[in-house]
């Protein structure tokens, strides 16, 4: 017969003890997990060693000292070829007292022909009831996927930058030959030029000058996604202020108010924040309310571990069933004849604010004005 194991929990017959049904239990549990889960005392004998753990580095070897284990289950520096020093072995780390997560590495098993697996392993020591540390506990988790799965974005990344760059500039230049040609023609017929001849001429140069915009803001999208980001400690403020001083122009001849509470400052990459804001700043002096004097209320609000932030404005507004859809790239709600734009502005402002692991949304009542939403990391822990 098995003797109760000294693990506590509610309902042992005896307090500190565990029944025979409730260790099996917990050993069935222990064996399903997806992690792999590995205990052994300070000496390196194993004391818990589940079936996920089996699946990544093999049968367990009791014998095996802590140091020795890179060199038994082939443990190797993320580069994929350097062995794990004897003190980096991350049972020696735990059983030194070492607490460290998502420590990477690879594993590849002598003699397994199979093709090494990545790894991220959580390490803490076993410490006993009276606080010494009396063994070692590692968390393994198989990430070989979403690191296959990270290169093939990558890669697609820097192809589709490629894409867009070659495409610009190859379309911008037939493009530059149209309006050329269309330039000298006008200049070849001089007073011979028609009205009608003049406006068709007018559609033409209309047609090229989006187009050319079309690509750069295609090129700005592209950007934003391939990119790599400089998160640091931004002043929400100070970018706030840039923008509306390269908004000057429109500020002035659209006559809008616009009202800045104080805002935070935020895990950022600056650049991307400065478009975010400048987007949809944009977005609400252009699509103010005829016969309404327009007006944009910026604001911020902690929300835990997050800055909630809104751009209100008191324009037209969307009616919410579209409230999803003006995210999405050329996703237009209106004819370029009423308002200008690609409809590339919002998707962008999704995409920062996506890469930036927060949430964008829009909340509207149509006719009365429109407020964007979204949120980003706080610099600091304490919630308010």
């Amino acid at each position: 017969m098995k003797p109760a194991n000294t693990l506590g929990s509610p309902g042992a017959p005896a307090v500190g003890t565990l029944t025979i049904e409730q260790t099996e239990l917990i050993h069935t549990l222990l064996s399903s997990l997806g992690l792999g889960l590995v205990v052994t005392d300070g000496s390196g004998r194993v004391l818990l060693f589940n079936s996920a753990a089996k699946d990544i580095l093999g049968e367990a070897l009791d014998n095996t000292a802590p140091q020795d284990w890179p060199k038994k289950y082939g443990m190797f520096d993320p580069d994929g070829s350097t062995l794990l020093s004897e003190a980096q072995s991350p049972l020696v780390r735990a059983i030194g007292g070492e607490t460290a997560d998502n420590v990477e590495i690879m594993i590849a098993r002598p003699g397994d022909m199979a093709i090494g697996r990545w790894c991220s392993i959580n390490l803490r020591p076993l410490k006993n009831a009276d606080g010494a540390i009396g063994g070692g506990v590692l968390l393994i988790q198989d990430v070989s996927e979403r690191k296959v799965l990270a290169a093939e974005v990558a890669r697609s990344n820097a192809a589709l930058q490629q894409f867009a760059s070659v495409a610009a500039h190859d379309l911008q230049e037939p493009l530059r030959s149209v309006v050329g040609f269309q330039d000298m023609l006008a200049l070849h017929l001089g007073n011979n030029l028609d009205d009608k001849s003049a406006h068709y001429m007018a559609k033409v140069k209309g047609g090229v000058k989006r187009m050319q915009v079309l690509i750069n803001d295609l090129l700005s999208y592209s950007r934003i996604q391939s990119r790599p980001q400089q998160l640091e400690l931004v002043d929400s403020n100070i970018v706030l202020a840039d923008c509306l001083k390269s908004l000057t122009a429109s500020i002035t001849e659209s006559g809008v108010d616009i009202q800045v509470e104080p805002l935070p400052s935020v895990l950022a990459d600056a650049s991307q924040l400065s478009q975010l804001f400048q987007n949809l700043l944009g977005n609400a002096i252009k699509f103010a309310a005829p016969g309404r004097s327009p007006r944009v209320r910026v604001s911020a609000q902690r929300q835990g571990a997050e800055w909630c932030f809104s751009v209100a404005d008191n324009g037209i507004g969307i009616e919410m069933e579209f409230a999803e859809q003006v995210f999405l790239i050329f996703r237009r709600l209106h004819p370029v004849s009423t308002y200008a734009g690609t409809g590339i502005g919002l998707a962008i402002c999704q995409t920062i604010v996506d890469r930036h692991g927060g949430r964008m949304w829009i909340e509207s009542v149509f006719g009365e004005g429109a407020t964007f939403k979204f949120t980003l990391r706080a610099a600091t822990l304490e919630f308010l």
